[in-house]
């Protein structure tokens, strides 16, 4: 061996070793996943975040589920109660001009008596008024 090699592996020995060495001691202190160990950019605080929403994670999920069955049972109730009232059809409106038709149609899904009830309240609420004729307005065949 010439004393080029030697050199580059001393350099390279050098700049290894520590690295090896304190990801090793990331393995053996905090239980940590081998590769992510290893990993340079993965620190203590990383890892224990990880593991704080591992342990959160269930909690959050049964919170997310009961935010959604309430929401469900409120609509269900309305709808199975004959409670649905003008403001609910506002609202349910508002929701529609904003674009979330998904949401209004998944909340009069949930019923079979729902979207009558609605069309019922909002034909009330919005009444379709017919435009008069105007006399000095004829309708043409003409397509330009």
């Amino acid at each position: 061996m010439n004393n080029l090699t030697i050199g580059a592996l001393i350099l390279i020995a050098i700049v290894v070793l520590p690295y090896l060495f304190l990801s090793f001691r990331k393995l053996s202190r905090h239980n940590m996943p081998f590769f992510k160990a290893f990993n340079p950019s993965y620190n203590l605080k990383r890892f224990e975040a990880d593991e704080l929403k591992k342990s959160l994670s269930p909690i959050i999920t049964e919170m997310e589920t009961k935010r959604v069955s309430n929401f469900i049972n409120h609509w269900t109730a309305k709808f199975e109660n004959n409670k649905l009232n003008v403001e609910d059809v506002k609202m349910l409106n508002e929701l529609l001009a904003t674009g979330k038709e998904d949401q209004v149609n998944g909340i009069l899904a949930l019923h079979p008596q729902a979207m009558a009830q609605y069309t019922a309240i909002n034909k009330d609420l919005n009444p379709v008024v017919a435009e008069p004729e105007n006399p000095h307005f004829e309708k043409s065949d003409s397509v330009y």
